[in-house]
């Protein structure tokens, strides 16, 4: 199996950096290094000519997609800075069985939701500035706009807003421009993303998860910022931190 993990994980007192962590918060129940299978994403698109076509990757949590109905939250299953990580090739490890179907259909949900956000922004663009035109001429000093005329402009600008986000959102995740048109994508192979997974009981006995995600990172600080994604996941869904929970070692 192909991995992504850090070289300096096994020289690590992970015990004693984790209780420090999560003092104040809780008590330290346990700890285990895992890794968790995501799934290698190919992007095609457009530029800005119809002719100038590309391919960016990234990565998706092929374990927990399925899972997640929400598209802000499914922003949190995607890890762009793995697409050129260095791998090994662990023979141990055995392709774990992933809903290809799952992925696929999350992936296809949002290049749907980006298209209508590209589609929307375009075609309001056009009305914004007629709403807009010459807001400082001298027959709109005399005559103000009328009420109804900047509240019209207000919700178009805060509509733009959201559709905004999202399109550079989708952008942060997929490797690829705002302007960018995805127009298809290949699912990959797997690869196995080293993980920490922690867990400890807060003052008021609730059991809570620190995902700390080791690939790219120099020190420990860097892997709980790395896994504060999937962190968030299993704090929104107690399917996520049973998943998790369980992962391969």
């Amino acid at each position: 199996m192909e991995i992504i993990k850090a070289d300096w994980l096994e020289k690590a007192d992970l015990e004693q950096l984790l209780r420090k962590k999560v003092k104040g918060k809780g008590k330290l129940e346990k700890y285990q290094v895992v890794y968790r299978p995501f799934k290698r994403v190919t992007l095609n698109m457009t530029g800005k000519r119809s002719n100038d076509t590309m391919q960016k990757d990234s990565l998706i949590d092929a374990e927990l997609a399925p899972l997640i109905q929400d598209d802000d939250h499914r922003m949190l299953l995607w890890r762009p800075r793995y697409s050129s990580s260095s791998t090994i090739i662990d023979e141990d490890f055995h392709e774990p069985e992933i809903d290809s179907v799952a992925v696929q259909s999350v992936i296809d949900d949002m290049m749907e939701k980006r298209w209508y956000a590209q589609e929307y922004d375009d075609e309001m663009k056009p009305k914004l500035r007629r709403l807009q035109a010459d807001p400082l001429s001298t027959i709109s000093i005399i005559l103000p706009r009328t009420p109804g005329g900047l509240k019209k402009e207000q919700a178009l600008i805060e509509d733009r807003k959201t559709w905004h986000a999202y399109i550079f959102a989708t952008s942060l995740v997929t490797n690829c421009s705002p302007k960018n048109i995805i127009t298809s994508s290949d699912i990959g192979s797997t690869v196995l993303v080293e993980t920490i997974i922690a867990t400890y009981q807060e003052d008021d006995e609730s059991k809570q998860i620190l995902a700390l995600e080791t690939p790219n990172t120099r020190s420990f600080k860097d892997t709980i910022k790395a896994g504060k994604a999937l962190t968030r996941l299993c704090e929104l869904y107690v399917e996520c931190r049973d998943i998790v929970s369980n992962s391969p070692k």
